[in-house]
């Protein structure tokens, strides 16, 4: 009997565990993003990081009205036109990343780097994972020429199934 006991409590404590470790790989980017606007002058203000915040702990991109409807219960109504100029300084200065075919904004995985990124998207549950290929948008940027293209602006977003959705729809 105890060890039937035992598996129950095991079993029991996965999730708890899981969301000690997801809470400590939020610290972790709040950490950076606090160090990296400190080493470089910049204002995380209250809304800045309020936002930053709700990015850095989804697993999928966010949206601006996403974003504008989980403030509200902490701020009441935030104009749009605010949360938008939080998220032009959040993309320019390196925190977040925006997913372009979403229109929404995702956590920067190696903030204060300069990088380029691809993107996995899983099209049943939205879990996005941020890829560092510096080596690939090389490649892709060296080929635009031989074409008569001239590249400004690089963002590479494949879509498919995670591994969860994959066993699921298996």
């Amino acid at each position: 009997m105890a060890r039937s006991s035992d598996a129950q409590n095991t079993h029991a404590a996965a999730p708890v565990k899981q969301a000690a470790r997801v809470a400590q790989k939020l610290a972790h980017k709040l950490a950076c993003a606090d160090a990296l606007a400190a080493g470089r002058g910049l204002a995380l203000t209250t809304l800045r990081r309020q936002v930053y915040t709700l990015i850095a702990q989804s697993e999928r991109p966010v949206g601006a009205y996403e974003l504008l409807a989980a403030l509200e219960p902490q701020r009441g109504r935030v104009p749009p036109t605010t949360v938008y100029r939080v998220l032009d300084f959040l993309v320019e200065h390196g925190f977040v990343h925006r997913i372009e075919s979403k229109n929404a904004f995702f956590a920067c995985c190696q903030m204060g780097e300069p990088h380029q990124s691809q993107f996995l998207m899983c099209d049943a549950c939205g879990e996005t994972v941020e890829i560092p290929g510096d080596a690939l948008a090389a490649q892709l940027s060296k080929s635009a020429p031989a074409h008569g293209f001239e590249v400004h602006h690089q963002v590479v977003e494949l879509s498919g199934l995670c591994a969860a959705c994959k066993r699921a729809h298996a």
